[in-house]
């Protein structure tokens, strides 16, 4: 069974959603495939487990959890929502300028901070307690609508199981325009290989549902399937190098007992603190996540700790986020090798012990507090600009291209989507042969 196409975009996270809606609106004939299904039930732990690959205990062989969505939107259906700008050194140090259509993108979905009555009475507490211990915290801008939060509430903790009132924007808007526009979208369609003939990529083979294996041509593929999907259809089309070395941001969350309320309420990371960013690579922010997720956590942590989560509603937690060394690889079989390094977990010891003065400060009994598993967030940095992709973001295969956290070319320690939709602006632009900036 064969299909024809201008462009076949993989993956339909913030790149692939993106480059789709860009092409189909210029009159391309694209079509976008993803591996994952439409899942409807946001907001339960049964919806989550089914949208998180092996059901959220996706792990390197050294133990490190990583979190991998496969759904259509990607992981964007489980984000906190949060909007960072493109780092400077992407500019500075690779030459890589995303400011205008970071700017632009900003504008389109109304990027800001929150009003302060929306902060979270928690959250606003921790930037209050930081703030008289010098630790410059501040609102975070959001991709958020507060005219549709649920009488007067965002989707909060339970954010992390997908669930979204439309108050946070979701690649899955964006699949929608580039639907209206003509895009086929094919779910549960799991790529398998990149159709390669005389150095030049003419479409790929996938396993859709329904169909059994369909033949999908066309002029140019843009594989999107995130950090650790991509490098393994590279590699499978011939490019060795893809997959070798790895970042994933970890992520450590630090709870105290609060003597008032907690942040169960608050939108995700609505305050954050980037003192320690240029000089450490660590960035703090406040985030929970919902019961039975923190209990797991607690418990892993130790169980004398498990009792704390009686405690859930005044529970305060504090992301820890740091910029890890790259390391590791991913094989051709998606299996990940990725470790710590003594510097990556000196990075998170010190944020751990930031983040502990602050929930002090912020009236946490001191034995209440207690640091969470090490989790990796964002499994990016394994097909980089400059060695697997070059500065449009085509590999060496002609027509075949990378739009994904997997082109970052060292560990971002920030929020990524902003990073991912400027990208996939750019890489629009490239493809239909028109300066940045053109009419979208």
């Amino acid at each position: 069974m064969s299909d024809c196409y201008d462009v076949i975009v993989v993956g339909s996270g913030p790149g692939g959603a993106t480059v789709a809606r860009g092409l189909a609106r210029a009159g391309k004939r694209v079509c976008l495939l993803e591996k994952g299904r439409e899942h409807t039930n946001l907001g339960t732990y049964r919806g989550a487990l089914a949208m998180f690959d092996r059901f959220g205990f996706f792990k390197s062989k050294e133990g490190l959890t990583m979190l991998k969505a496969t759904t259509l939107g990607g992981a964007t259906m489980v984000y906190s929502g949060s909007a960072a700008m493109p780092p400077p050194w992407l500019k500075t140090k690779y030459g890589i300028d995303l400011e205008g259509y970071a700017d632009e993108i900003c504008r389109e979905l109304n990027v800001s901070v929150l009003p302060d009555e929306y902060l979270g009475e928690a959250s606003a507490s921790v930037m209050a307690a930081g703030n008289r211990l010098g630790q410059e915290w501040e609102p975070m801008p959001k991709f958020l609508d507060v005219s549709k939060f649920r009488n007067g509430q965002s989707s909060a903790a339970l954010t992390s199981l997908g669930l979204n009132y439309g108050e946070r924007w979701t690649a899955r808007d964006f699949i929608r325009q580039a639907a209206d526009a003509g895009t086929e979208v094919v779910t549960r369609a799991e790529c398998l290989e990149v159709s390669v003939q005389n150095g030049r990529a003419t479409g790929v083979k996938a396993r859709v549902r329904g169909r059994g294996t369909v033949d999908y041509r066309s002029d140019i593929v843009v594989l999107c399937a995130g950090g650790i999907p991509t490098p393994v259809l590279l590699k499978r089309a011939g490019i060795a190098k893809a997959g070798e070395g790895c970042v994933v941001d970890p992520t450590v969350l630090v709870y105290g007992i609060s003597p008032r309320i907690g942040t169960y309420r608050d939108p995700l990371v609505s305050v954050v603190s980037w003192k320690w960013y240029d000089s450490d690579g660590i960035r703090l922010g406040t985030l929970i996540d919902p019961r039975l997720m923190t209990l797991i956590s607690l418990a892993k942590a130790g169980l004398r700790h498990v009792p704390k989560i009686l405690s859930y509603r005044k529970m305060i937690a504090i992301l820890v986020k740091v910029k890890d060394e790259l390391g590791g690889m991913v094989d051709s079989e998606g299996r990940v090798s990725k470790a710590l390094t003594e510097a990556d977990m000196a990075k998170i010891r010190k944020g751990i012990d930031i983040a502990r003065a602050v929930l002090a400060e912020a009236g946490c009994a001191p034995e209440s507090i207690v640091a969470g598993e090490i989790r990796g967030a964002h499994p990016s940095g394994t097909c980089r600009v400059g060695e697997v992709v070059d500065d449009n973001l085509k590999t060496a295969i002609d027509n075949l291209y990378v739009c994904d956290a997997s082109v970052f070319p060292e560990a971002l320690d920030r929020p990524t989507v902003i990073t991912i939709i400027a990208f996939g602006m750019r890489l629009v632009d490239h493809l239909l042969g028109r300066a940045g900036g053109g009419a979208r």
